[in-house]
């Protein structure tokens, strides 16, 4: 069905809400989370609607925008109902749900560390092998290593948020900083190298269960100025510099296509090499605060 497949990372510049609506607990508004480990997540839905939203609102206003139009119909799919017309026309590309690969935390010194664990490296290169890509499988070192000494406090000790971890330095570990800095290439400018810290993988759930963002809301009564009876609520966020990774599916068009985009060769020049991917995107809630932010790096 999909021939082609595309990895990517995204980068959270800002605070990100994906939410999974609204619950009865101490947050009102929690995010998108996977069921089985708890880790946060964006949605396929969420993430697909989120990009043909930014194509479409940034194509050019000229003669051409009908053509594009058509030709974004043709890849995302459509349903003309409304307009008194049966047809519809299926998506030609997919994408996968976000996954987390590396998850800011306060660091004692250094200001900030990105925190990853086997668990989630294994998996990463599971996804990769099965998809037969031709990207080098990540390095999983051992639990409790670093990748330098930027961040030890003293005595081989880190301490993250306000939890002190015992942490040794270790080629494995520098040899994964090392790949995932040549995965984000250039597009990140805070240096990854000295940052990487592989924990234990319940830590790593305590750590993206209990530290993101939580953030009280309020609705102000504009005749009183005070806040409206019942209208202050708890959201949750992804907090920037947060990366996640996903994979683009890309088939052929459903149907006959236009000229120029049938294959799905055609869709991946559309979407990747004429650069109607976006670099930078929003995604979530929350868009006129800036929040939801994310920046796509292929892989």
């Amino acid at each position: 069905m999909y021939s082609l497949v595309r990895p990517f990372l995204l980068h959270a510049i800002t605070s990100v809400h994906a939410g999974s609506g609204s619950e009865i607990g101490l947050v009102d508004l929690p995010i998108q989370r996977e069921k089985h480990t708890g880790f946060p997540k964006i949605e396929s839905s969420s993430l697909k609607g989120a990009l043909r939203y930014t194509i479409e609102t940034s194509l050019n206003q000229d003669e051409k925008k009908k053509m594009k139009l058509e030709k974004l119909e043709l890849i995302f799919g459509s349903n003309k109902k409304e307009q008194n017309n049966n047809d519809t026309q299926s998506s030609a590309i997919a994408l996968s749900d976000a996954r987390i690969l590396m998850f800011p935390v306060k660091s004692m010194r250094g200001i900030f560390a990105w925190i990853t664990c086997p668990q989630v490296l294994k998996r990463f290169n599971d996804e990769i092998l099965l998809h037969k890509l031709n990207v080098e499988p990540l390095v999983v070192p051992e639990a409790k290593t670093v990748s330098s000494e930027r961040l030890i406090v003293a005595n081989d000790h880190i301490v993250l948020e306000e939890y002190n971890f015992s942490v040794k330095i270790t080629d494995e570990a520098k040899t994964l900083a090392e790949q995932l800095s040549a995965l984000v290439k250039k597009e990140l400018y805070t240096e990854l190298r000295d940052r990487i810290v592989v924990l234990e993988d319940d830590d790593f759930a305590d750590f993206v269960k209990l530290s993101t963002e939580i953030n009280a809301r309020i609705k102000i009564n504009q005749e009183t100025g005070t806040v409206d009876n019942g209208a202050l609520w708890y959201e949750e966020n992804v907090p920037p510099e947060t990366i996640f990774y996903s994979f683009l599916y890309i088939g052929q068009i459903r149907g006959n296509g236009v000229e120029g985009l049938k294959s799905a060769e055609d869709v991946e020049k559309f979407l990747v090499e004429e650069g109607h991917f976006p670099d930078v995107f929003q995604l979530g809630g929350n868009s006129t605060l800036g929040r939801g932010m994310l920046r796509r790096i292929w892989v």
